[in-house]
């Protein structure tokens, strides 16, 4: 584990970010990198701007303004809680930031993710929906406990001690992988194992029943997996020369599948309580794939038609609805494109 001391912050380079934020709040987001980085949190596998915006949600979850402010970080004995649109407010309102509310799906997406893994920050109302939007997000007391010490002379060392009688998040994510597998079969043959679990669930339905009736003879060349850092199937240079412009997992969606038939790219998301394909998750992905985003076949797959409600008006135009239960049909979001009467072929 990589230990900074207090004169060695970690350095990040963001120059429409990062590199335009006033000293002081440059410093208060390297001081929350080096206490994430101490607790175990895997900031240098990260891009400068994705460990940016995971320490201002840090930041926020604990209404940490200034750097004297550690050693009265809120925490979950307290009331207070941010939900992801108040933690978007707080960005903008403490950290120069101009990012519009309606990107609260990525702040749970890529700024908490690890965060929650490792508990450092739990969850307000841990029953409730991943979509509720009145759920809150805090840092748990336990960790507080450590984090309000930072400054004192001797921190490392009392992190060390706090270390070895709490789990990192690689080691949670090292015993998560010792959890049941999915095992499924993709179109070509290959066998895989996904991690057990609803999503994952869901995973396998579009592999084994979409993909045979709708995929034209494609083949996979990304999909997704939380145990796996690089996705359990991973064809970088098709990806490359199909004209993908980020490879980055937090950018691609659950399944990317390649017709060569009809030269079509399938990007597939597979919903269970959250990351349909809206209008912005679309423009994103079509972003990412480069000149290929014009072959984009994109899919929300359910996995039963009340799924499908939960968030049917948020989709976006010129996408397919899939839903499991009905394996043999699909929706697509445009009347216009399939209007009049179907003829024998």
């Amino acid at each position: 584990m990589k230990y900074y001391d207090y004169n060695t912050l970690p350095t990040l380079n963001c120059p429409k970010s990062f590199n335009t934020k006033n000293p002081k709040n440059q410093k208060l987001i390297q001081e929350s990198l080096q206490i994430l980085s101490c607790l175990g949190i895997p900031i240098d596998d990260m891009t400068d701007r994705k460990r940016e915006k995971m320490a201002m949600a840090f930041l926020a979850v604990g209404n940490v303004k200034s750097s004297s402010d550690w050693k009265k970080i809120k925490d979950s004995n307290s009331d207070y809680s941010m939900t992801t649109k108040e933690i978007i407010d707080f960005y903008n309102s403490n950290f120069e930031e101009n990012i519009s509310r309606g990107s609260y799906d990525y702040v749970l997406r890529d700024d908490l993710r690890l965060l929650l893994l490792a508990d450092i920050v739990i969850k307000s109302k841990p029953m409730a929906n991943t979509s509720n939007p009145t759920r809150g997000y805090k840092i748990s007391a336990e960790y507080s406990r450590i984090i309000k010490n930072y400054g004192q002379s001797d921190w490392f060392k009392q992190v060390e001690t706090f270390n070895s009688a709490h789990p990192t998040y690689e080691e949670k994510i090292s015993q998560q992988r010792n959890l049941p597998k999915i095992k499924v079969t993709t179109p070509d043959g290959k066998e895989i194992e996904l991690k057990d679990g609803e999503h994952n669930a869901i995973q396998k339905s579009v592999i084994e029943e979409f993909l045979p009736r709708f995929g034209y003879g494609a083949v996979i060349l990304y999909c997704g997996d939380s145990d796996n850092k690089y996705g359990l199937i991973f064809e970088k240079l098709k990806l490359q020369e199909l004209g993908f412009l980020d490879l980055k997992q937090s950018k691609l969606p659950d399944i990317v599948a390649y017709s060569p038939r009809k030269d079509w790219v399938y990007m597939i998301e597979a919903y269970h309580t959250s990351n349909p394909i809206t209008p912005t998750r679309k423009a994103e992905l079509q972003k990412i794939m480069g000149r290929s985003a014009k072959k984009g076949i994109f899919v929300t797959a359910f996995e039963n038609i009340t799924a499908y409600r939960k968030c049917s008006e948020e989709l976006a135009w010129e996408t397919e609805i899939w839903i499991a239960t009905e394996p043999d049909h699909m929706q697509h979001r445009d009347g216009l494109k399939f209007l009049g009467p179907i003829n024998d072929e």
